[in-house]
């Protein structure tokens, strides 16, 4: 197996286990406050990433980490991990639902940007074609659920669009960095942790939920956070950034699929076009990579 076709199975699995993440947010946040669940999956994403580094024994290597690129951490955990999950909340207090997905799912596009202006990094012309298609394929999926309504500049907007930049450029912070991937993700969740953390004077926590909740909340934050994370930044290093983006707009497919299996909420025949075109975008993208391969 070639280290592109693992890379691709990674980015599948990390973006099936992203799906899930809409889901149990929306049956978490119906007994907890939004920015309770977030406070929440980030302290089980941490501990979980630091119970890993305890079993293996490499608690010194995330120190060393560490004392090498300090502000890397720092900087990148709280963009990822702290600014942009709450930009993200606030987003949804200011505009619909529908019109946030499409302005978050630009982030697969600014990846593309960032990646060329910072790292010089170069998409065939294919490539980004296939990306902006599953875009399109994006906004026909959400605005027939509900339609995109009138999108204009606004404070929930540049909110929308302040999320998609700072998740994209963690993305392309982590994928042209060399470090050891659970060190690693555990300082980003800590620092995106402590980020939040220090907001807590200004929004309330619930600091007691029930057990089924703390349940939900574990799996949030250890399956869909950090675990996910870890096989996203695996992915990230194996693969183009055009194809990684791409596969990236999957996730709003798997998460209408996963909304429709456990809450029974409709899926229109239009959002199943949505569906087709996505899916056919990111396998035209697999396909033409092999093709100028060969």
């Amino acid at each position: 197996m070639t280290e592109s076709t693992k890379g691709t199975i990674y980015a599948l699995l990390s973006v099936g286990l992203f799906a899930t993440l809409g889901t149990g947010f929306k049956v978490a946040v119906t007994h907890l406050g939004s920015f309770s669940v977030v406070v929440w999956m980030g302290i089980w994403a941490t501990l979980a990433l630091l119970a890993w580094l305890a079993w293996e024994r490499k608690l010194g290597l995330m120190a060393a980490e560490f004392r090498r690129r300090p502000l890397f951490f720092v900087l990148a955990g709280v963009i990822g991990l702290g600014v942009q999950q709450l930009l993200c909340l606030k987003t949804y207090e200011y505009i619909p639902a529908s019109q946030a997905v499409i302005l978050h799912y630009t982030y697969p596009l600014v990846m593309l940007f960032l990646s060329w202006l910072v790292f010089r990094e170069r998409s065939t012309w294919w490539a980004v074609f296939c990306v902006a298609l599953g875009f399109a394929g994006v906004c026909v999926l959400v605005t027939a659920g509900g339609g995109l309504g009138d999108v204009r500049l606004s404070i929930g907007v540049a909110l929308a669009m302040g999320t998609s930049l700072s998740f994209g450029l963690f993305c392309v912070l982590i994928k042209h960095a060399r470090f050891s991937v659970t060190a690693g993700m555990f300082l980003f969740n800590l620092f995106g942790l402590l980020f939040l953390l220090c907001l807590v004077p200004f929004y309330p926590v619930r600091w007691t939920p029930g057990g089924g909740d703390m349940l939900l909340l574990a799996y949030l934050g250890v399956v869909t956070t950090a675990l996910a994370l870890i096989l996203w930044n695996r992915a990230l290093r194996m693969i183009p950034t055009s194809r990684s983006s791409n596969c990236a707009l999957l996730v709003p497919i798997l998460s209408l699929i996963c909304i429709a299996l456990v809450l029974k909420e409709h899926v229109s025949g239009m959002q199943g076009v949505g569906m087709a075109v996505v899916i056919g975008s990111v396998f035209l993208n697999v396909k033409l990579a092999n093709v100028s391969k060969a």
